[in-house]
């Protein structure tokens, strides 16, 4: 009798395990994973942690840097379209001057001027672009070319910070986003306000012909306009090289998070082909145990008389 409870007892111990490890089998395989928690994988859950926290870091830096990659487009968009604007006006007041007819003149004025303030008022999720680090209002003031003429300060026609708008990447050197509007226009404006008080001094338009005088004016306008489309034309290339670099950066991000989702899966992944062999083996072996000690529970002292 001894050794029928001795059986016994050893087949429900064999039972109890391997109904522990069936349950865990088939866990992994519900949840693709080894264990529930880092304190089911053992030794490998620092490096597991490591390698999690590693890739959190990575991921994150590269969403910033994808966000970054939208603004640039967005800003380096904005900055040729002020080029664009100051180049298309330099352009109509050479055609007038080459036609002998400034009557045009006014019309181009007013479109352009419309355009450059649209431009440089541009926003990014609600932040303006050129207006440093402040956010909320506009950094250009003026909404005509009547109130551009009435500007006697800087202060009349900007408003924005300080300070560039910044951000850090973890490099340990800040990145400078976007020069200030005031930086970038303060040339062109005095040009615009100045082609606009040439204009009201001709009675609002620049008639047919031109004078000689006028068109030494219009043509001095025109080499400034030249110029300051230059500056934004140089500016638009910096934002241009800053995201080809930030895009390279963020290939390699996404290249070390691939290699670290590969050794986390290394980690912490089961092998689903093997942990479906070990179930079916594990559950022959189950039914076997699971018979013994159903057999072994039935046996009475009758059985040994």
């Amino acid at each position: 009798m001894t050794g029928a409870l001795r059986s016994s007892t050893q087949a429900q111990l064999d039972f109890r395990r391997m109904t522990s490890e069936l349950s865990s089998l088939q866990q992994q395989i519900a949840s693709g994973a080894k264990a529930d928690d880092l304190q089911g994988f053992g030794g490998a859950s620092a490096r597991l942690l490591s390698a999690r926290n590693l890739m959190a870091s990575t991921d994150a830096r590269g969403a910033v840097i994808s966000q970054l990659d939208a603004r640039f487009g967005v800003q380096g968009a904005a900055l040729g379209q002020v080029s664009n604007a100051a180049r298309l006006l330099a352009q109509s007041i050479r055609d007038a001057v080459s036609g002998d007819d400034g009557r045009g003149i006014n019309i181009e004025l007013d479109l352009s001027f419309s355009s450059i303030v649209g431009a440089l008022n541009e926003t990014w999720n609600g932040q303006p672009l050129f207006a440093g680090e402040r956010q909320g209002a506009a950094p250009i003031k003026v909404k005509s070319l009547a109130e551009l003429q009435a500007v006697v300060t800087p202060d009349d026609l900007f408003d924005e910070a300080a300070r560039r708008q910044t951000i850090d990447l973890g490099s340990g050197a800040p990145l400078e986003l976007a020069a200030k509007a005031s930086e970038l226009s303060q040339g062109l404006f005095n040009t615009l306000a100045d082609l606009k008080d040439m204009l009201d001094a001709s009675g609002g338009s620049i008639g047919q012909p031109i004078s000689g005088a006028q068109m030494d004016q219009l043509l001095n306008i025109v080499g400034r306009l030249d110029s300051e489309a230059a500056t934004f034309t140089a500016e638009e290339g910096r934002i241009g090289q800053v995201q080809k670099r930030l895009q390279d950066d963020r290939a390699r991000l996404q290249a070390r998070s691939d290699l670290l989702t590969k050794e986390i899966g290394e980690q912490a992944d089961s092998d689903l082909g093997e942990v479906s062999v070990r179930l079916s083996a594990l559950m022959v072996q189950y039914q076997a145990a699971a018979k013994t000690f159903a057999d072994l529970s039935n046996l009475s002292l009758l059985d040994y008389l």
